[in-house]
């Protein structure tokens, strides 16, 4: 006994389900005949691709068409009916070669045998090679006028533009929910098989808009039960029930990680597929983001994934309870958990440490962001005063060991020879590299400038024997990360994150979590750094990445764009071999 999809499979153009525009235009180019001499049937796995490329290679042929399907009575539909000659199907899977299209392109001169046409169906056509699809590619483009090629694919992307723009292309879109569970009714009604309306409507879900798939389902639970119900759908194909995947998304939505772990229990212990409720996991959320952003009402009426009437009430509910951001970053982690289930040889260990990391994750950025917060506002709070303090004092202490004591009252005149002698600041005065003059009496010099010493007396960067001639001769503005405050860095963060936390846009959540990853903000003198550690420096400059913080920098009114950097040990190391550069030429040796 033939399956149900073989048993059921279209005959004619008003079989087919889901495909009316496509069904009018090929019926129509067989009415005006207007037919082409090259077609490529595109879309997903079970739409009905092949049985439409059948169904026009008979139309063609038939001597009197019945509203341009093939009447099956005339003499070249009773000989279609079995294998012929003229209809010849290939699949081009175990047949790509590039002999086997020079095969097609020396028979196509032979002219049909009881047909008008002869129609090449060439199944899963992307899989050919590129020696195969050159050897097709004039016969193609200009067939005799009695051969018609058919290619059905459903990976259009891999085919050569060569070849795509030599046919008239058809789409095959997935098949509607609704219109599938009719299609199954239909076919239990005729099979005798007692069924539940919402049985049909979740073995319709199941299939995922495709036709064989569905009824590949309905095949299997035709003989689960004397009457076919929801129960018995969901018990049979390991799906999980709507009510245990909304709570399941609600546990990880609050982070309730006792509830979670409690949930997947249950759905394990029910003998529930791990990969089958993280679909439908995947689905609920996706179908809370697109409510959370257009609304319950547009979410309906522009169509959400498996959802009955009560499912679309909890979506309603998730969706006002929760933020974008957040939904958008479940929603993330579950389709990185989906892709390590195909492979994973514990699915439920899978899962359950995926949603784990879901949830504390979002706890930590949580913290995170807290602490952001709380220092933020350490640091507005701050008076002016004392920031200035800070940032001046430690240029006032750097001074002190160069000033010089007081100077005595009376000093002796045969004394002043003996203090005054500085051997190493004399030869280097004369030198013409230096407009400062060497000064008369060391006790007289004025102190050295603030932003020279910081450069020179920074933590890292020492001078052994730099005088104040050749700190003053040093370009401060090579020294841009040590130049900045933290006070500033921080504050500038702060606001930041607080722009972003108030963005809905998931671009925003993204950036919020890599600035949580260990990055840090420092003010230079043209543009905004974001020092960020190797594991996400490579994010950090992503080019949507670098236009969500000019975008937060604009919106607090900062004119300076955004740059990622490494961290400040690499600069450090960029800065000694500047400053070597700088001082080599005054004898100034920088410690490493």
């Amino acid at each position: 006994m033939a399956t149900l999809y073989r048993k059921y499979r279209s005959q004619r153009f008003e079989d087919v389900i889901g495909q009316d525009p496509i069904v009018t235009t090929l019926t129509n180019q067989i009415k005006l005949n207007r037919i082409g001499h090259a077609y490529l049937f595109t879309g997903s796995r079970g739409v009905g691709k092949t049985s439409c490329a059948r169904i026009f290679a008979r139309a063609v042929n038939c001597l009197h068409p019945v509203n341009g399907s093939p009447c099956g009575e005339c003499e070249a539909c009773k000989k279609l009916a079995s294998d012929n000659v003229d209809i010849i199907e290939m699949d081009a899977a175990s047949n790509n070669g590039v002999d086997d299209a020079r095969d097609i392109r020396e028979k196509v001169k032979y002219l049909p045998v009881a047909c008008k046409y002869k129609v090449y169906i060439i199944d899963e056509v992307h899989m050919l090679t590129g020696g195969a699809f050159n050897a097709l590619l004039k016969t193609i483009e200009e067939p005799p006028e009695h051969v018609i090629f058919i290619l059905a694919t459903t990976e259009p992307q891999k085919l050569p533009q060569t070849i795509l723009s030599r046919c008239i292309r058809f789409d095959f879109r997935l098949v509607p929910t609704d219109i599938l569970a009719k299609h199954i009714a239909r076919i239990y009604d005729a099979e005798g098989i007692k069924y539940t309306l919402d049985a049909a409507e979740e073995i319709a879900r199941l299939g995922e808009g495709s036709v064989r798939d569905a009824l590949s389902v309905a095949d299997t639970l035709a003989s689960a039960a004397e009457e076919i119900t929801p129960e018995v759908v969901l018990a049979l194909t390991g799906a999980g029930d709507n009510a245990a995947i909304s709570a399941l998304f609600d546990n990880t939505a609050s982070r309730d990680l006792t509830g979670v772990l409690t949930v997947i229990d249950k759905l394990v212990k029910s003998g529930k597929s791990m990969s089958a409720v993280c679909r439908q996991l995947i689905d609920y959320t996706r179908n809370v983001l697109v409510c959370k952003s257009v609304g319950k009402d547009k979410a309906v009426a522009g169509g959400l994934i498996n959802a009955d009437k009560t499912t679309v009430q909890s979506i309603a509910q998730s969706a006002d309870k929760y933020n974008m951001s957040e939904i958008s970053r479940i929603l993330t982690e579950l389709g990185n958990a989906e892709n390590g289930l195909k492979y994973s040889v514990n699915p439920r260990v899978f899962l359950e440490t995926a949603l784990i990391k879901t949830v504390c994750g979002g706890q930590r950025e949580d913290d995170i962001l807290r602490r952001l917060t709380a220092l933020e506002q350490n640091s507005a709070g701050a008076p002016a005063e004392q920031k200035k303090n800070k940032v001046t004092q430690p240029a006032a202490n750097a001074a002190q060991p160069i000033s010089a004591p007081p100077k005595p009252i009376a000093p002796p005149t045969a004394q002043k020879p003996i203090e005054q002698p500085k051997p190493k600041p004399q030869p280097q005065s004369a030198a013409p590299d230096y407009e400062l003059e060497p000064p008369p009496d060391v006790y007289d010099a004025p102190p050295p400038e603030p932003a020279p010493m910081r450069a020179a007396n920074s933590p890292r960067a020492k001078s052994a024997t730099a005088s104040k001639g050749q700190v003053a001769a040093a370009d401060e503005g090579e020294f841009w990360h040590l130049k900045a405050t933290a006070e500033q860095g921080l504050e500038l963060q702060g606001k930041i994150i607080r722009y972003l936390r108030k963005s809905d846009a998931p671009a925003s959540a993204r950036v919020m979590r890599l600035i949580a990853r260990g990055v840090t903000v420092r003010e230079r003198d043209e543009y905004i750094a974001f020092v960020a550690p190797d594991d996400v420096f490579l994010s950090m400059g992503d080019p949507s990445v670098i236009g969500v913080l000019n975008g937060a920098l604009d919106a607090l009114g900062e004119k300076k764009r955004a740059r990622t950097e490494r961290t400040e040990d690499d600069l450090y190391q960029q800065d000694i071999a500047k400053a070597k550069q700088l001082f080599t030429s005054d004898g100034v040796i920088i410690a490493d």
